[in-house]
C-alpha cells in the first residue's frame, strides 16, 4: 500500500497496487497496473495503463473526487506508474 497525499478532511490517501503481466503491443510493451485509491470514506478502481511514453489513469466512480483534487492524483499515479514499470 502506497500513501500519495491527504484529502480535505486531513486524511492519507492510499494507493493499493497490482501489477499484470506486461502484453506486447505494436511497437512496444504496454504495463497495466490496477488496484484500489482510496481515504477511508470511500474507494475508487483505478487502472493505469503505460505504453511507451503514455500514462493513461482510469478511475471507476468518482465519490472520492469529492475530498481530493483528482489532477494532483492523475499525476502522481502517473509518475508511479513510471517508477514501477521502469
Amino acid at each position: 500500500m502506497i500513501y500519495l497525499t491527504t484529502d480535505s478532511q486531513e486524511q492519507a490517501v492510499y494507493f493499493d497496487l497490482r501489477k499484470q503481466e506486461p502484453r506486447r503491443k505494436s511497437g512496444g510493451v504496454e504495463h497495466c497496473l490496477y488496484g484500489l485509491l482510496g481515504n477511508g470514506i470511500t474507494e475508487v478502481a483505478v487502472t493505469v495503463r503505460q505504453w511507451r511514453d503514455c500514462v493513461d489513469v482510469a478511475f471507476v466512480g468518482s465519490a472520492l473526487f469529492d475530498f481530493v483534487d483528482e489532477r494532483t492524483v492523475r499525476r502522481m499515479l502517473g509518475e508511479l506508474a513510471r517508477e514501477l514499470v521502469h
